[in-house]
């Protein structure tokens, strides 16, 4: 009997798209990863899922990194035409019963070029929406056209909230939507093992550093720089942060007295963050668009209060054991962070937390429905 083949269109360089694709080892499928975006480098996740796989078998078409890139940028132009031919003559090789998208603006809409011409009998697209694709993109023109077209030619949807199924809904997806989990995968009986402080303990404070397109990391350290004195004997970590934002958690630690600790991104492992997020009171989190937020998720999972961004989908994951900010301003912050530390001082916050990723969101449980998706 011969495997299902599926092609995802995703990723090479993205630890998500790895995370997502693991759940799949030693499965009766085979899989043929097809790139959307320009990538240095495979990711190490990913290089270890293509050598160790054993039943499940995972093939690459390899657009090198020299390659990768002008072809990319052609594309800008061209409409992702070159990808999409590419994409069209890997089906027509391969002869998957799914194309698989992750993530939109890039995959999805690469598979949108090279299947909108007609997709071949018995072929299903399966679009997932990673975090802003579609609360975000929406609300620019063109984004919104090809996300209308998209929708047109997706059969199944899969995203991470409730919200964004909607959302799709209201761009004009009429197919089946999948059942929500997150897209990274599950909480590992390792990671749930990993050893956290009780409240009392606690004396860190994490932000999440992303700043730029939609993170807001510069907020958050505003925020701390105006609650300075509040937070004196806290140790305060960025985490994941971008070049400007590395040089204003030092300009205000040398400002203030803090103790501010920053790392660039990729600087911590997932454990080390996860670690990270074992011994700290709360975690910040600021963004004009999310979808679930993984670090929200490892922040509850490890016991930290989570002060979230209202535009994720926090209000689907915590009630009063979480605090949504619904303004990015630095005034609503300091208010969102006091009442966070004030949370932090209930231990049942943090195990309400905890009961909750546990319930939603293991490994075992997530890997039980993804196995669902290509049937």
């Amino acid at each position: 009997m011969s495997k299902k083949r599926v092609l995802v269109v995703c990723m090479f360089d993205s630890i998500h798209s790895a995370r997502w694709l693991r759940q799949f080892e030693n499965q009766s499928l085979e899989f043929l990863l097809f790139p959307s975006s320009p990538h240095r480098q495979v990711h190490p996740e990913l290089v270890r899922l293509l050598s160790d796989s054993q039943s499940a078998n995972f093939r690459l078409v390899l657009l090198s990194r020299y390659f990768a890139l002008p072809l990319w940028v052609l594309d800008k132009f061209a409409n992702n035409f070159f990808r999409g031919s590419l994409l069209k003559a890997a089906v027509r090789r391969f002869e998957p019963s799914v194309v698989h998208s992750l993530e939109l603006q890039n995959a999805g809409y690469v598979a949108l070029r090279g299947l909108s011409a007609g997709k071949p009998k018995g072929l299903k697209l399966l679009a997932t929406n990673w975090g802003s694709d579609i609360f975000w993109f929406q609300r620019f023109p063109k984004h919104k056209a090809k996300l209308e077209k998209l929708f047109q030619v997706a059969d199944m949807y899969s995203a991470e909230c409730e919200r964004d199924i909607v959302l799709a809904r209201n761009l004009g997806f009429t197919g089946q939507a999948m059942p929500v989990i997150p897209n990274a995968g599950g909480f590992s009986e390792a990671d749930f093992a990993i050893p956290r402080l009780n409240p009392s303990e606690r004396k860190t404070i994490a932000l999440k550093g992303y700043h730029g397109w939609v993170g807001r990391a510069k907020v958050s350290l505003d925020a701390v720089r105006e609650m300075s004195e509040d937070l004196q004997g806290h140790e305060i970590i960025v985490y994941s942060a971008n070049r400007s934002v590395l040089k204003l958690a030092k300009q205000i630690s040398k400002q203030t007295g803090l103790e501010i600790k920053a790392f660039g991104k990729g600087a911590m492992s997932h454990k080390q963050v996860l670690e990270m997020f074992a011994k700290s009171k709360i975690y910040v989190g600021l963004s004009e668009s999310d979808g679930i937020s993984t670090s929200m998720l490892e922040a509850m999972a490890m016991g930290a209060i989570p002060v979230q961004t209202s535009t994720a989908c926090c209000d689907e994951w915590f009630g009063d054991s979480g605090v949504a900010v619904h303004e990015i301003t630095v005034p609503a912050v300091k208010n969102a962070i006091r009442e966070g530390l004030k949370l932090a001082e209930n231990p049942a916050n943090a195990e309400r937390n905890l009961e909750t990723i546990q319930a939603r969101a293991s490994a075992e449980m997530v890997k039980k429905i993804a196995l669902t998706f290509y049937d």
